[in-house]
């Protein structure tokens, strides 16, 4: 399923990190939040979270579990809360069903 650029501005989101390519994940923010890996389409791949300061650290070990298989882009939605990121996280892989989340 194609990203919807509407699901950033949920009441969960404190600020946005555009897509960029997935090999410059190591500039996102340490912040809690939710990260989506997609296609060149926008397709979404997967959909992880990360706890506060572990944005880098989560999406380098989603890369190394094969998360990011078929993914060119990524992109980070923060929270202020790792309460916050887990609920935004189970409800964009409810809405997105990601392909690589199944595995």
């Amino acid at each position: 399923m194609k990203w919807d650029s509407s699901d950033q501005r949920d009441y969960r989101v404190v600020a946005v990190d555009e897509w960029r390519f997935l090999g410059i994940y190591p500039t996102l923010k340490a912040r809690a939040g939710v990260y989506i890996f997609a296609d060149a389409k926008l397709q979404v791949k997967y959909i992880g979270k990360a706890g506060a300061g572990r944005m880098v650290k989560e999406v380098a070990d989603a890369i190394r579990r094969d998360k990011a298989y078929h993914a060119t882009r990524i992109k980070a939605l923060y929270t202020n809360s790792e309460a916050n990121a887990r609920s935004l996280e189970a409800a964009l892989i409810d809405n997105y069903n990601p392909p690589n989340n199944r595995t």
